[in-house]
């Protein structure tokens, strides 16, 4: 009898035991049915049970937050990555770059252009020296840089002479061609020694009543850095050398009225060899422009040497700096009389020389200033050919 209480007591027990498990597994299916799908593994390490925090934080960067259909374009394009904001932003600026970046073809033209008297090359006043054609002074005794001048024009009374000659021409043939009409005739042009087609546009200029001459180049002042090629005069060659890289550059087999020295070394130790080549272009009969931003060239004393020292510099090509170089040049052209300009080739130069001399008062005589009863000159400013203020 104690045998058979103690096998119904393991059966109930057993039953007990039975629906325990199943009580247990009913509430668990029955708790995940209550959680919420998740679509990641993160999502489910995120999961927060029984108000919780979190074990795992993770922050996402600015702008990779999930977006919901409904948040406008603008929205949208405030929570893009910041690298894709930096790429928007340089396109943007180009475009607007490209869009203000002054182009020479849409500038005005000048009229007015008259050929040069010697608009092309004249055997009288050529020589061939070292396999070079070089100009030479006259059997008259006339100086290629006078004959090859453009005409001086005539300045009324209380007016400033402005001149300015524009650097580096034929490296860019197209450019070249194109600023010939959009600058006044009394602008004149320096071809750079490299340019392949120099005759050409030399001629074309002239055509044009540009005076024209040569950029004679310097050994840069970081020299380790740059090279100004094999046409700059080097320390690092022999004086002959040295003389047939002046020849070259000044050789055109057209007319050339003389040099423009650009920035570079002149020291002590080069101030006898460049006295000696401004020296054998001074028998040329050509002029020297002095465009190295110094004094050490302008203090070399040569004899019979038609010269002159720039006074304005154009090195900085954004509006505002060439804004600021153009008023030192009227400030200049009040005080001593006469302002020489020298300018690289660059459009934005071009342009602001372009609307800068179209500023300036007509010349008027007393009669036509008393007839239109003009009693001020606004702007006296007279653009003039660089010949017209050399000092031989």
């Amino acid at each position: 009898m104690k045998k058979g209480l103690k096998y119904k007591l393991i059966g109930i027990a057993g039953l007990l035991l039975l629906i325990s498990v199943l009580g247990g597994t009913g509430y668990f299916f029955a708790d995940k049915s209550s959680e919420p799908e998740y679509k990641t593994k993160i999502d489910r390490i995120l999961f927060d049970t029984k108000n919780k925090s979190p074990k795992f934080v993770i922050t996402l960067p600015d702008g990779l937050r999930i977006v919901k259909s409904e948040e406008t374009p603008k929205a949208i394009e405030e929570q893009l990555p910041v690298e894709q904001k930096i790429k928007q932003s340089k396109e943007e600026f180009l475009k607007q770059l490209m869009k203000e970046t002054p182009a020479i073809p849409k500038l005005s033209d000048f009229s007015g252009y008259a050929p040069l008297a010697e608009a092309e090359r004249n055997s009288n006043y050529e020589q061939e020296v070292q396999g070079q054609v070089l100009p030479k002074i006259g059997s008259n005794g006339q100086k290629p840089w006078i004959v090859f001048a453009q005409e001086h024009p005539k300045v009324q009374p209380n007016f400033y002479r402005v001149s300015i000659i524009i650097t580096g021409l034929g490296l860019n043939r197209r450019l070249s061609q194109e600023i010939m009409t959009k600058l006044p005739k009394e602008v004149a042009f320096s071809f750079s020694p490299y340019g392949e087609e120099n005759v050409a546009l030399i001629k074309n200029a002239r055509l044009l009543g540009h005076e024209t001459y040569a950029d004679l180049l310097l050994s840069p002042k970081d020299m380790l850095k740059s090279d100004n090629g094999p046409l700059s005069l080097s320390l690092n060659v022999s004086h002959e050398e040295n003389i047939l890289r002046l020849y070259k550059s000044i050789a055109a087999s057209m007319p050339n009225g003389g040099v423009v020295v650009s920035e570079g070394i002149v020291s002590d130790d080069v101030e006898e060899g460049l006295s000696d080549l401004l020296d054998r272009v001074s028998k040329m009969g050509l002029l020297m422009i002095d465009a190295t931003g110094e004094n050490e060239l302008n203090n070399i004393a040569v004899t019979g040497l038609a010269r002159r020292k720039s006074d304005i510099i154009i090195e900085e090509y954004t509006p505002q700096e060439i804004a600021q170089k153009l008023s030192e040049a009227e400030e200049i052209a009040q005080k001593q009389g006469s302002v020489l300009i020298v300018s690289g080739l660059k459009a934005s130069a071009i342009k602001a020389l372009n609307e800068w001399v179209k500023t300036f008062s007509p010349q008027l005589t007393y009669e036509q200033m008393k007839e239109q009863n003009i009693t001020e000159i606004e702007r006296p400013f007279a653009l003039v050919p660089i010949s017209a203020i050399v000092v031989e």
